[in-house]
Parts: structure tokens; sequence; C-alpha cells
């Protein structure tokens, strides 16, 4: 099965639709996405968080996807900031067994890797400037 036969859902379809596990997801990306406009090369950092490069056809800047238990995978989706509008991070799930999950564990492993994505571009910019957050991880 191709990228393209697969379902993305959210996690409110997971949950259903008042999900506070999708409102701690929001506040963890909304801090941490300026952060990812430093990544330079972003098969660097799939390879550094154990993903690979995916493209959705979605307007994306770039795609990650990571397999975070058999049938049950993360795709991380990043579009720059541009003159109209700011940096965007958001996370979407697919999967024969994501239903089987729990909203919880889903939630903390999109902080987990959102944080270790911030390490790589700590690493990866020696000397730059870079957001406050990255200097917390």
């Amino acid at each position: 099965m191709g990228l393209k036969d697969k379902k993305l859902i959210g996690l409110q379809e997971i949950e259903g639709a008042v999900s506070p596990h999708q409102k701690q997801i929001d506040m963890a990306l909304k801090t941490r996405k300026e952060a990812l406009e430093y990544v330079a090369d972003v098969s660097k950092l799939a390879e550094f968080i154990g993903g690979k490069v995916e493209s959705l056809g979605m307007g994306e800047d770039w795609t990650i996807s990571k397999e975070v238990f058999p049938g049950v995978q993360v795709f991380f989706i990043f579009n720059r900031a541009d003159e109209e509008l700011p940096s965007n991070l958001k996370v979407l799930f697919s999967g024969d067994r994501i239903k089987l999950m729990r909203g919880e564990d889903l939630a903390g492993f999109v902080i987990l890797y959102v944080i270790h994505m911030l390490r790589h571009v700590k690493e990866s910019n020696p000397g730059k400037s870079l957001p406050e957050v990255c200097y917390r991880v």
C-alpha cells in the first residue's frame, strides 16, 4: 500500500471531538514550530529521529513520518513562514492499529519527537542564535 492509499487522521478522530490530548499537542507544537525554520536538511532530521521524509502533496514544505509502533505512524507536517502566514506544524496519524492507541500515548510520542527534533536543530546550527526553546532540550 502506497502513501496515497493511507488514511491520515487527527487525534480528534481517534479520541472524539473533545480531545484534551489534542490541546496538549497544539500547545507543544505552538511553542516549538518556530525552531523548525532552522532545519536545513530534512533528510538528516528524519534520520535523527528514526523517521523518513515523505511527500503528502498537501503543499507542505516537508513531512516526516515515524512509525512509533507496528501499524502506527505519526506524520509531522511543516510549512515555513512566509510574508502572509507564520510557520505551521501539524501532526496526523495513520496505520491499521491506530485506533488501538490511547490519545495520551500518542500525544506523549508526538511531544517527545518534537523535542528530539529541537536537539537536532541545536546540534546542526552551532554558533547561530536560535529560539530559546532550543536551549531547553
